[in-house]
C-alpha cells in the first residue's frame, strides 16, 4: 500500500477509497471510462489533497487508459461533491486520479516467471 502519515490519515484514505468506489460504481456512467477499479489513496498530511490510485481491467492501449484518466479527472469535482456529502469532515480534499500501472507490470512478471519455469 502506499505510505500515509498517521493513523488519521489512514482512516480517511480508507474512507475515501470505499466512498469512492460506491461512487464510481453507481453514479459515473460513462462507457469511456469502463470498469475503473481504486488500487490505492495516499491523502496529503494537511487532508486536502487526494491522490486516487486507478486501475481498468478492460483498457489496453495507452490512449484509452489516458482518456479514461482525463474523463475522470474532469469529474473529480462532481466526485468531490458526492463524497463530501457521504463523508463526516470539515474540507472535502481535492481528488486527483492517476493510473496504477503495477497491476499490468505485475502480470508480465508471473509471465516472465512462468515462462521460466516452463524451460
Amino acid at each position: 500500500m502506499y505510505f500515509q502519515h498517521s493513523y488519521r490519515t489512514q482512516r480517511i484514505a480508507h474512507e475515501i477509497h470505499k466512498k469512492v468506489s460506491i461512487i464510481l460504481q453507481h453514479k459515473i456512467d460513462d462507457i469511456r471510462i469502463g470498469i475503473p477499479t481504486i488500487s490505492g489513496v495516499q491523502v496529503s498530511k494537511d487532508l486536502k489533497n487526494a491522490n486516487i490510485f486507478v486501475t481498468f481491467i478492460n483498457k489496453e492501449g495507452p490512449e484509452e487508459i489516458d482518456t479514461a484518466v482525463m474523463i475522470l479527472q474532469r469529474a473529480s469535482r462532481f466526485i468531490r461533491f458526492l463524497l463530501a456529502n457521504t463523508m463526516c469532515i470539515r474540507v472535502a480534499p481535492i481528488l486527483f486520479f492517476k493510473y496504477d500501472s503495477s497491476l499490468i507490470e505485475g502480470a508480465k512478471v508471473c509471465s516472465l516467471i512462468s515462462a521460466t519455469e516452463k524451460l
